[in-house]
């Protein structure tokens, strides 16, 4: 019998974190390394089509921020869960953002570059 997946899906900001770098678009390489980690590691992925708008509270400055986001599912097994929110820490450096919204089978959590 094959292994249940949980259905996950992440948001990943189209520009830099303005508070943390200069607020410019991601370049093209990124988005090809986190769909090759992401095919490499799970075996596939989705990028939902068009653009994401959306606003949070930054944790640091309390100041209200909106941002356009690309939303991307994976489908993982219960066990590598903990390896998509690894990718996402990664992530999190590499396209320069405090933390990236996942929801994992209806669960949110915000993953920073940071967590253990």
């Amino acid at each position: 019998m094959a292994a249940t997946l949980l259905e996950c899906s992440f948001l990943i900001p189209f520009r830099r974190d303005a508070g943390l770098s200069d607020g410019a678009e991601h370049e093209r390489w990124l988005w090809k390394w986190l769909d090759g980690e992401m095919y490499r590691r799970f075996g596939g992925g989705t990028q939902a089509p068009g653009l994401y708008r959306g606003f949070y509270m930054d944790p640091d400055t309390k100041d209200k921020v909106a941002d356009i986001c690309l939303k991307f599912f994976v489908a993982v097994p219960e066990d590598q869960v903990d390896e998509l929110r690894q990718l996402l820490q990664g992530a999190c450096f590499l396209f320069q953002q405090k933390c990236i919204y996942l929801n994992v089978g209806g669960r949110v959590e915000f993953v920073k570059p940071d967590d253990e």
